[in-house]
C-alpha cells in the first residue's frame, strides 16, 4: 500500500497527459520481448507485473527521473511479496536498471552508483 506522500507522487487514478512521454504498450512489449531474449531473461508474470508498474508510473508521474523515489514506491507496492528483496530476485542486475533497459526507457538520476557499487 502506498503512503499518502508517495500516493500523491504516483496517483494511479488518472494518467497525466504528457505528449512527450506517450508510451505505446504494444510497440514497447515487442521490444521488451526481444531485449529479454538477448539478456537471457524469461518474462514471467512476476517480471511483467513489475514492468507494468514502472510503465504505469511513467504514465502518471510529473517527474520520472528520480530513481530513489521510484524504488521506494516499488518497495511499498511489492511489500507483501518481499519488497526490494523480491524485486532483486526478479532482476538481479538491479530492478530499475534492468526494467529500464528492457523497456528502453531513459536512465534515471542516480540509478547506478559506481562508487558504492549499487544499482537500483
Amino acid at each position: 500500500m502506498l503512503s499518502i506522500q508517495q500516493s500523491e507522487a504516483f496517483p494511479r487514478k488518472q494518467p497525466r497527459n504528457h505528449q512527450s512521454r506517450n508510451i505505446d504498450r504494444d510497440e514497447r512489449y515487442q521490444g521488451i520481448e526481444q531485449r529479454a531474449d538477448a539478456m537471457g531473461l524469461e518474462l514471467t508474470d512476476e517480471r511483467l507485473e513489475a514492468i507494468d508498474f514502472v510503465l504505469d508510473f511513467y504514465a502518471h508521474c510529473e517527474d520520472c527521473r528520480n530513481a530513489r523515489q521510484l524504488m521506494k514506491v516499488m518497495d511499498q507496492e511489492f511489500a507483501e511479496k518481499g519488497g526490494k528483496k523480491y524485486l532483486y530476485r526478479l532482476f538481479p542486475a538491479g530492478p530499475l536498471s534492468q526494467i529500464h533497459e528492457l523497456t528502453n526507457l531513459p536512465d534515471l538520476g542516480h540509478q547506478t552508483d559506481q562508487g558504492f557499487g549499487t544499482s537500483y
